[in-house]
């Protein structure tokens, strides 16, 4: 799959999850790595309930690099940094973030939060 397909994937499963046209990018990570079950792993997605993780394999660390690059300045929460990648970091990878804000009796109520419990 080459860049562009995959930037325009990612959109679209930002869009489906989040039922928008223009969802809000930051609660979304988009990171890149050479292993997705151990990253996802690093990420404690079971743990933490982390949600809507999907990746996509862009073939080259340069394409990965350019793809993270690309989030990060439209607003997700991740740095548009090599940081850990080496030449074999070609897969991108996103995930949803859980609000950091209490939910029912412990905090406000959303629209999200009730949703969220409902579906869990």
């Amino acid at each position: 799959m080459n860049k562009v397909s995959i930037k325009s994937e990612i959109t679209k499963h930002f869009s489906k999850s989040m039922n928008s046209e223009k969802p809000r990018l930051d609660s979304w990570y988009v990171g890149i790595t050479n292993d997705t079950k151990r990253r996802k792993g690093e990420h404690r997605v079971n743990v933490l309930g982390l949600k809507y993780w999907k990746t996509f394999d862009a073939e080259t660390m340069e394409n990965a690099n350019e793809i993270e690059s690309y989030f990060s300045k439209k607003g997700t929460i991740n740095l548009p940094s090599k940081n850990g990648a080496n030449s074999f970091s070609k897969y991108v990878y996103v995930f949803r973030k859980p609000s950091s804000k209490p939910t029912g009796l412990n905090g406000a109520f959303t629209f999200e939060n009730i949703i969220d419990k409902l579906f869990e």
